[in-house]
């Protein structure tokens, strides 16, 4: 990285120079941008958990240096090698990764085998005091983002809309993150599924957000606080107690297939096992100082139970992240419950109150834009229109309107819970959203009706009316039948039908417990790049 200087002294960053220290606005010089490497105006900061165990010198990250790790804001420069991002772009932080070892490969970047390479190792030359030139410790997380422009690298970086408010979008570089992607790509709880989350912060909350979007028959939350309790229950939870009266509720409800920690302290780990159920699945996200060791009664484990640990929900960013947006946008994940505001000079008010808890997710934000497309920048955070949330009440009337256009049904797809296979069973009648696709003419032409599905091996996947009226599978176009599986599309692993002869698989995810949304994929599906979704409504009793 060269140590040209890019920026002049009108920067800042929170400095950290001991040990607990309070992080303090200092001037900085910011450098140019590296190769693969971005200059990021940042237009919104949270403050995370992990950066107040990294300020007490719990990670033993050198001093004095600039924290910070869920940044959202504008690419100003990009270094040579970058052709991803663009300058202009808006765009949101999170971890790096390599992209060349086998985690990477196998999709788990979390995983990576130079996470801590890339993420936790000092850098020195990216920022430093404009009078003094002392070299700061950044690269916190490959960003700092403490500051009013940092050095991120493009491989860290996912672009986003321009519409989405900064406090919205930075919390899901990391803390949302966290606790929806350890919901979705590690645990993959069912609608049939008990889920309890330990500790009510915003990786706890965000988490039952996800349960909710799941469709979790029990969502219960344990945590000492009443307000959060509270907020837990208005975010989806179907019970919330104090850790005191845990154990009276699971006599109620029974034990959990799935438990989440995000506490990682003995009595929360005592109470996660106990809670957990046969062959159910502990997973746990916390960070705390040092070693921290926990016991466990290896008999519990002797029940077919699994404890696992996660690294920022197990996530791929951009496919995330933008499945985060979507389901916000839809009103069905509401990240602004979470967020408290600050400005970006009360830094000082913002990390006291993310310590004692007072702010569930605190986010610094600049208020200070200087050009018209910042301009929003200087209103508070407001919360999801009720056009939105209007929409996510009742999709299919929406969808029954063929009013969205292709990038909205992209979004609501990813918006909707997965399905289970097994939750297809019977005969549903199909109906085409896209219109004008060439999909849909051929339907049309072939009179078609429905799916049918008998089992996972055996399934209908054109019913079609015949010409005496009835219905009947055709097997002209299909070249025989198909099967269900579960795959993973856009970040959703859900009910998936293959065809046994054709390059073409349809996905689904749930609009109610009697309607799907589903999605053509495959070879040769698109049609002047637009894909073809449709509707499936069950039918209980089907015409001969």
């Amino acid at each position: 990285m060269t140590s040209v200087p890019l920026i002049t002294a009108r920067d800042l960053a929170a400095v950290v120079r001991t040990p607990g220290g309070e992080p303090l606005l200092e001037p900085v010089t910011v450098a140019a941008p590296g190769p693969g490497e971005l200059l990021v105006r940042i237009l919104a900061s949270g403050v995370c958990h992990t950066d107040l165990v990294a300020i007490d010198g719990g990670t033993g990250y050198p001093l004095p240096a600039v924290f910070g790790h869920e940044g959202a804001g504008v690419v100003e420069a990009v270094g040579t090698g970058v052709d991803r991002v663009r300058v202009g772009d808006r765009v949101v932080l999170g971890f790096d990764s390599c992209g060349a070892c086998r985690a990477c490969r196998d999709g788990h970047p979390s995983s990576c085998a130079r996470f801590a390479d890339l993420n936790n190792a000092p850098v020195r030359d990216a920022l430093s005091i404009a009078d003094s030139g002392e070299a700061l410790t950044t690269g916190w997380m490959s960003q700092s983002s403490w500051a009013t422009r940092v050095i991120a690298r493009e491989s860290n970086a996912v672009v986003i809309a321009d519409d989405v408010p900064p406090s919205i979008a930075a919390p899901l570089g990391c803390g949302v993150l966290t606790g929806a992607g350890t919901v979705f790509n590690v645990l993959r709880p069912g609608a049939d599924d008990g889920l309890l989350v330990i500790g009510a912060g915003a990786v706890g909350l965000a988490a039952v957000m996800a349960a909710a979007v799941a469709g979790c028959r029990d969502i219960l939350v344990s945590d000492p606080v009443p307000a959060r309790r509270a907020l837990a229950l208005e975010l989806g939870a179907t019970a919330a107690v104090a850790p005191d009266d845990l154990a009276g509720l699971l006599r109620t409800t029974g034990q959990m297939r799935y438990v989440l920690d995000t506490v990682g302290t003995q009595p929360a780990m005592d109470a996660a096992m106990a809670a957990l159920g046969p062959r159910g699945v502990c997973a746990t996200v916390a960070l705390r100082p040092g070693a921290n060791r926990l016991s466990i009664a290896q008999g519990r484990l002797l029940w077919g139970r699994t404890l696992t640990g996660v690294i920022e929900g197990d996530a791929v960013l951009d496919r995330d992240i933008t499945r985060l947006l979507a389901l916000w946008r839809a009103g069905r994940f509401p990240v602004e419950r979470l967020v408290a505001e600050y400005d970006f000079d009360d830094i000082g008010r913002a990390v006291a109150d993310a310590r004692a808890g007072r702010a569930v997710k605190a986010v610094l934000v600049r208020r200070d834009a200087t050009d018209a497309t910042d301009a929003s920048l200087r209103e508070p955070l407001a919360p999801a229109t009720e056009a939105v949330a209007g929409e996510a009440s009742d999709p299919l009337r929406t969808l029954r309107d063929r009013s969205l256009s292709d990038a909205a049904l992209a979004e609501l797809w990813r918006s909707l819970p997965p399905v289970r296979t097994d939750e297809l069973r019977g005969f549903w009648r199909g109906w085409a959203v896209t219109t004008g696709h060439r999909a849909e003419r051929l339907l049309d032409r072939m009179r078609w009706v429905g799916k049918r599905f008998r089992a996972d091996d055996d399934v209908d996947p054109i019913v079609c009316r015949g010409a005496d009226g009835g219905l009947v599978a055709d097997t002209g176009f299909s070249k025989g039948g198909a099967s269900l599986w579960r795959i993973e599309r856009d970040g959703v692993v859900t009910a998936a039908m293959v065809y046994d002869a054709l390059p073409i698989v349809d996905s689904f995810t749930r609009l109610s417990a009697d309607a799907v949304l589903g999605v053509m994929g495959g070879r040769d599906t698109r049609d002047d790049g637009r894909e073809f979704y449709f509707v499936l409504e069950r039918d209980e009793t089907p015409p001969a």
